[in-house]
């Protein structure tokens, strides 16, 4: 099967460490065409950076007590260029209701 666009909404941040969270991207990016649309919104620490606490290994307790494992804009960019991908908007990142933050990230497959 290959698709021309995946969506990932509210669940890499459910990966309990580095090797889980690129397994789950390499498999969608696996099942990507080249070209296709990629797009993720996940848990951040981008506007919340004084309001979690580390926990070590990208894990984190977000300002209403869930542990995440959380991603920063170094990360995304890196994780986009080792897949292949090109960004294709900026990232984005929405604070909810000081409980949590929420990136958007959309990418292209090369």
């Amino acid at each position: 099967m290959v698709l021309d666009v995946v969506i990932s909404s509210a669940v890499m941040h459910f990966a309990r460490d580095d090797a889980q969270w690129f397994a789950m991207l390499h498999e969608m990016w696996r099942v990507l065409r080249r070209g296709g649309l990629f797009f993720a919104r996940l848990a951040t620490t981008i506007g919340h950076e004084t309001r979690i606490r580390p926990l070590g290994n990208r894990r984190f307790v977000m300002p209403d007590g869930d542990e995440r494992f959380l991603v920063d804009e170094a990360f995304i960019v890196d994780a986009t260029r080792r897949v292949g991908g090109t960004l294709i908007d900026p990232l984005k990142t929405s604070v909810v209701q000081n409980v949590r933050s929420m990136m958007t990230w959309v990418a292209r497959r090369g």
